[in-house]
């Protein structure tokens, strides 16, 4: 039961905005850092062209997700779908399919600009 506990508090914590907006992209860069072969420059082109670019989609990427969605919660859809609404769970599949499909138009039109 403790396991379980601590697990749902991991698992609470890794998934702020906090986290997923500056730590893990923090971490990615102290990784470059660490590994980089030529003291910074690949990692600054990396930085400059990839985390960057990748930070700016996925801003765009929710900003676009909640104005489609208007008022409706994926996470109150969610909550249905644990309760047994299968049409919750239709609904919120195709919230997620969405999301997916805006990240992935996104990150491909500017990858796309990048390499021309």
């Amino acid at each position: 039961m403790t396991i379980r506990l601590m697990l749902n508090a991991v698992t609470d914590a890794l998934n702020t905005r906090w986290v997923q907006f500056v730590a893990i992209p923090v971490l990615v860069l102290v990784w470059f850092l660490a590994t980089d072969p030529s003291n910074g420059a690949d990692t600054l082109t990396r930085f400059q062209l990839g985390i960057a670019q990748a930070l700016v989609v996925t801003g765009f990427a929710y900003l676009m997700g909640k104005a489609m969605l208007g008022k409706a919660s994926s996470e109150e859809l969610y909550a249905r779908v644990l309760e047994g609404n299968t049409a919750a769970g239709v609904a919120y599949l195709g919230i997620c399919l969405m999301r997916a499909m805006i990240l992935w138009s996104l990150l491909s039109f500017f990858s796309s600009t990048v390499a021309r």
